[in-house]
């Protein structure tokens, strides 16, 4: 597994973008993707984001994870790119009451399954989703039933 972490702002330290890596790394495992499976987060100002927003969804405004896959749905290497708002995770984690690094964990975990080609825009696609994000969930916090690979609760 490659999991590269950009964050060219430094909202988080080296130990946390480390921690944070390979947690992903366990995840991708975890989903039983192929070693070979590539990953990038960024963490990016509500700023940037807009305009991400902005340039390839057409709508003005911030949102907290964007998923930009770089593979057909029969081919597994280069996932793709996952960004991360840093300033909406830390409102929303103010908002739902957790840390920042629960609600990061919560947005790499969504921001995967949009990779994976899961969806959430009709019913059928969102109780789907939900479901996998349901479970993913659970392994990231290491709680509940595990795979063979398990987080540590150090881990962000």
């Amino acid at each position: 597994m490659d999991v590269s972490v950009i964050d060219r702002e430094n909202y988080l330290d080296r130990d946390r973008e480390k921690a944070l890596a390979v947690l992903t790394e366990r995840i991708l495992r975890y989903m039983d993707l192929p070693e070979r499976s590539q990953v990038c987060l960024s963490f990016v100002s509500d700023g940037d984001m807009r305009e991400l927003n902005r340039r390839y969804r057409k709508l003005d405004r911030t949102t907290d994870v964007l998923s930009f896959a770089q593979r057909d749905v029969g081919d597994v290497g280069i996932l793709g790119d996952v960004v991360i708002s840093y300033d909406t995770a830390v409102r929303n984690s103010q908002r739902f009451s957790v840390t920042v690094e629960r609600e990061i964990r919560r947005l790499v975990v969504h921001g995967i399954l949009h990779l994976l080609g899961f969806d959430h825009a009709e019913k059928r696609q969102r109780e789907t989703m939900w479901g996998r994000k349901a479970r993913y969930w659970v392994f990231s916090t290491g709680k509940g039933r595990t795979h063979s690979v398990s987080p540590s609760s150090s881990l962000i």
